[in-house]
């Protein structure tokens, strides 16, 4: 991965845009920048940034404290937040099937990190099969139902970092949502 994919922080995502644009200049191209504090898509063409959506509900601070934080069992949680991601991303009806997706901001960096943890190897495009997989295996997990066939995709010790991990587990999850009802095959983490 040349360094023009790689986000230095600070970097306003217009800038990025911008950069990635000019590294393919054939694609269309669209950021997902899910973090603490903010959830955003934002869309280039030709060069230009020329659309963002803003999901103010999806911030990982929003989605703890409206669908994680009560005394409903995880399952229960873990619907509720899948029903709060799709009824925020839904009405956008954002297709990016045409678009060269990347996702940037801290949890990108928190994903790839656990990626080379887990598997050793330097892993910066997922595709919906593997969030999907992903996104399963932190919900069983998170539930004390890990099956022999998680295991051994993955040691016990990185599926106990992966459940540990609450912000990557919503991660995955509005990775997962957006990767369904965007359309999106793959998506290329912009991680240091």
């Amino acid at each position: 991965m040349s360094d023009s994919f790689k986000r230095p922080s600070p970097i306003s995502i217009s800038v990025l845009l911008h950069n990635l644009q000019a590294a393919h200049p054939q694609a269309q191209v669209a950021v997902l920048d899910f973090s603490a504090n903010h959830a955003e898509i934002s869309l280039a063409h030709q060069g230009a940034p020329v659309h963002t959506e803003h999901f103010p509900e999806l911030s990982a601070v929003q989605l703890l404290a409206n669908c994680f934080s009560d005394s409903s069992s995880r399952q229960a949680q873990l619907e509720h937040a899948i029903e709060v991601v799709e009824g925020a991303i839904m009405p956008a009806s954002l297709d990016l099937r045409q678009f060269t997706v990347f996702a940037t901001a801290e949890y990108a960096e928190e994903l790839h990190a656990w990626l080379h943890t887990a598997q050793g190897s330097e892993q910066h495009i997922i595709n919906r099969d593997m969030v999907d997989d992903l996104f399963t295996l932190y919900a069983a997990a998170s539930q004390g139902a890990v099956s022999l066939k998680m295991i051994n995709a993955s040691s016990l010790e990185n599926i106990h970092q992966l459940v540990n991990n609450q912000n990557l587990g919503i991660y995955l999850l509005l990775l997962r949502e957006c990767m369904h009802h965007m359309h999106i095959e793959q998506v290329h983490l912009l991680a240091p």
